[in-house]
């Protein structure tokens, strides 16, 4: 027997040995390998988290992930007694409760875009700039503590509201801005409409995010205020590309009506035909994305006993070409992972009221994304 053999029989009889001495000390080393056996196994075995793909800003070409999410009832943590509202004054006299809220609108919109979150998230029901400004903080200190810190959001533009609930529209985003051309649209009345301008190798987006009267103020037989917001819009647009027929122009968020409506056929004039949109010139027209949505989800929210796309991301016609800004229709989906659904229908998982009892979800809205591409620096 050579002397390697040799010493490893001995150290293995000295082993059995010992184990015989002590057996609770044999067992428990046993157990320490088998776990550390699985672990490496489990670890070298699932599928990893996918990586963001590369937001360029050096003039390479870029790929940005756009969403619009009505972020329900997001309200501050200062009360304030012009507002007559009781989530108002929940939020208001309970810093918890706003932190909370705060954290799990951060923690869903990081599950997009493989772990880094929307480089543009066009969010409606926000009532103030500190209510962005706090979501900014939570969502750049996650991204810091997992390694992402390059991918920290930069800028938020809002405009406040002070009619009816306070609420407005905002824009977070990790992209350029240029924050002092900023601005409402719309008529005195319908106040939450935000337009915002991005940038990125030198090209610009004009962002034009909307929250439209819901069907409780406003029927849905009716939609007149509905049908408002929508000519306000696309004055803006249609403005827009009088001056610049091939400007790169996404208008988004909770129309609170569904493409078949007269408000987005006709106010807004919106349509689902491509070569449509890319042939009008003097009468401009936008491409629905959600046009004919048909996925799971069947919709963006569930009321009344029945699944409603209301949230829509609409585009013009330089967003359909390979300049500047564009984007990839067939990309736009309802971003709709198991962490937001519940009950029997896989409804979009609540924050809930104050009287809520039980887990809280994120929002009474599933978001919708889109990709964006923006073309190397010219």
């Amino acid at each position: 027997m050579s002397d390697g053999r040799r010493l490893n029989r001995q150290f293995q009889d000295q082993a059995v040995r010992l184990a015989l001495r002590h057996p609770g000390f044999a067992l428990a080393a046993i157990g320490l390998v088998v776990v550390a056996a699985v672990g490496y196994f489990v670890w070298t075995s699932l599928p990893k988290h996918s990586a963001p793909p590369p937001l360029a800003g050096d003039g390479k070409p870029a790929t940005v992930l756009l969403c619009t999410w009505n972020v329900e009832n997001f309200y501050d943590d200062q009360d304030d007694p012009k507002v007559h509202d009781d989530m108002e004054d929940w939020f208001g006299t309970d810093p918890a409760a706003f932190r909370t809220k705060v954290d799990h609108l951060a923690e869903g919109l990081l599950k997009m875009n493989g772990g880094a979150g929307p480089d543009v998230a066009c969010l409606c029901e926000v009532e103030s700039e500190r209510c962005m400004t706090a979501l900014q903080e939570a969502l750049n200190a996650k991204l810091d503590a997992a390694g992402m810190a390059d991918r920290k959001y930069t800028s938020v533009l809002f405009k406040g509201d002070n009619m009816g609930r306070h609420f407005a529209p905002g824009i977070l985003t990790r992209t350029g801005v240029t924050a002092d051309r900023t601005r409402k649209l719309g008529k005195k009345h319908n106040g939450r409409i935000i337009e915002g301008h991005l940038h990125l190798n030198g090209h610009e987006l004009t962002v034009i995010v909307a929250h439209w009267t819901s069907r409780v103020t406003d029927k849905e037989d009716v939609g007149s205020r509905r049908a408002d917001y929508a000519e306000d819009c696309y004055g803006r647009v249609r403005a827009i590309l009088h001056e610049n027929p091939d400007a790169d122009v996404v208008v988004c968020g909770d129309f609170n009506d569904e493409f078949k409506d007269p408000s987005i056929r006709n106010e807004l004039h919106a349509t689902d035909q491509i070569d449509l949109v890319r042939n009008s010139l003097d009468e401009p027209r936008l491409l629905d994305l959600m046009a004919n949505w048909s996925g799971d989800p069947p919709g963006t929210i569930y009321g009344k006993g029945r699944w409603s796309v209301f949230d829509h991301v609409c585009v013009t016609r330089g967003m359909l070409d390979d300049k500047g800004w564009s984007c990839d229709p067939s990309s736009a989906r309802v971003f709709a992972p198991k962490e937001f659904r519940h009950g029997k229908r896989g409804e979009p998982f609540a924050f809930g009221k104050r009287s809520h009892d039980g887990p809280r979800g994120y929002s009474d809205h599933f978001p919708v994304t889109v990709q964006l591409s923006v073309a190397g620096k010219d």
